[in-house]
């Protein structure tokens, strides 16, 4: 189980010729060395990471509360043998099985460049007092205005990855959500 002060980190290497190394404590206690090729960003889960200092100089940003992690269901497809006896020579055949296959039915996805802010800022002010821009953009199946506790919000338009940059509060100045990794908490109106 995730520690409570594990986060999650992006790092990148924007050096083009040398890697880059970085020493990170995982959620378990776990220490890890880790290589970053030139040009490559990488994300991990950790209590603590550090950027070792005989490497290329890297760029490690909060990326906001680990994401869950959801067993995917798989399908295996079966095949079953049926023999048949004549009065000549005996044949087996193999027979497919008609087997269901899952098809992907296109769902649309709303992109929202709303206000994000930490556990105690209230970023609903932030949006309609101080006039801020945006800071983070989140990818959903549902507009913002109809997101729901159990609901989940993305950093990505394939869905996979929790809002990069997102704190703990989104809001678009009329609503706020409170989220951990991708799942919706807690929702509230702006006053």
């Amino acid at each position: 189980m995730p520690s409570f002060d594990c986060n999650y980190y992006r790092i990148t290497n924007y050096n083009n010729v040398e890697l880059g190394y970085y020493k990170w404590t995982g959620c378990t206690d776990i220490v890890n060395l880790t290589t970053i090729n030139p040009l490559d960003t990488q994300y991990v889960c950790a209590q603590e990471i550090i950027q070792e200092s005989y490497g290329a100089p890297l760029t490690i940003n909060y990326a906001g509360l680990c994401p869950s992690s959801t067993p995917t269901p798989t399908a295996t497809p079966t095949m079953t043998l049926t023999s048949s006896v004549t009065p000549t020579p005996i044949t087996q055949t193999p027979t497919p099985t008609n087997t269901s296959t899952p098809s992907n039915t296109p769902q649309p996805v709303y992109i929202q460049n709303l206000r994000t802010g930490g556990w105690y800022q209230n970023v609903c002010e932030s949006v309609n007092l101080f006039a801020s821009p945006s800071n983070v953009t989140i990818y959903s199946s549902k507009p913002f205005s109809e997101l729901n506790v159990g609901d989940h919000v993305f950093g990505d338009r394939m869905m996979t990855i929790p809002p990069i940059n997102a704190n703990f509060t989104i809001s678009d100045g009329a609503k706020f959500i409170q989220i951990s990794g991708t799942l919706i908490l807690n929702v509230g109106l702006c006053f």
